[in-house]
């Protein structure tokens, strides 16, 4: 009984010192590293009616949704967050005073500001230059940041044209021309520009610079 009862503290302990040293060899490290797998697995061996369970339970939760933010930057054309986690922060390590934290949370402070001057430019287009835009998605019905996208683009009044890869042979052809049948959807081309997933600030950067040229 006295192992049993020990061997829950040293796990969730074990856990804690990975994290740490991981933190000390890499100071800007998000729950995406490697090394996060080995504090999962030493969480995940506290065993139930341990005293540590609860808070091996409630880290081991947000690192797996850390891991998944992780993910979803990594492979922008695959939708890895579940309905629980949009719009919400990308859970970081704990880093108290650190710089690397300071540094994390003025990064954090500064989006919503980036993606309201976005909004702004976007917002000062005319209607004559918005229907100047030449903007194509190539897309499926199944994918999460197709429908993301397609709000977005709809939200900010952009005129676009979808085609269904799986459903519009033409379309799909196009979309094997501009990615050389590598990557997933959505693929959105504004004018000569591709850009592969949803990435917002990336459309903001493409629709500004079109307006100017045309």
């Amino acid at each position: 009984m006295a192992c049993t009862s020990a061997a829950p503290d040293q796990h969730f302990a074990r856990a804690l010192g990975i994290e740490k040293q991981l933190l000390r060899a890499n100071p800007d490290a998000d729950y995406g590293h490697p090394g996060y797998v080995s504090v999962l697995r030493e969480l995940r061996a506290v065993p139930s009616g341990a005293s540590e369970k609860d808070r091996a339970r409630k880290l081991a939760q947000r690192i797996r949704d850390g891991r998944r933010f992780a993910a979803q930057e990594a492979y922008a054309q695959i939708d890895h967050l579940p309905t629980r986690l949009e719009g919400r922060e990308k859970p970081l390590p704990s880093r108290v005073g650190s710089p690397a934290q300071a540094s994390s949370a003025g990064k954090r402070r500064t989006r919503p500001q980036k993606a309201a001057a976005g909004a702004a430019q976007l917002s000062a287009l005319t209607a004559e230059q918005k229907a100047r835009l030449d903007i194509t998605m190539y897309s499926t019905t199944w994918c999460g940041y197709c429908k993301k996208a397609r709000r977005w683009l709809t939200s900010n009044d952009l005129p676009f044209v979808e085609k269904d890869v799986e459903k519009d042979a033409a379309g799909a052809a196009e979309f094997r021309k501009l990615t050389g049948g590598r990557g997933g959807v959505p693929v959105i081309t504004v004018g000569d520009t591709v850009i592969r997933g949803f990435s917002a600030s990336s459309l903001e950067a493409a629709i500004e610079k079109a307006a100017k040229s045309n």
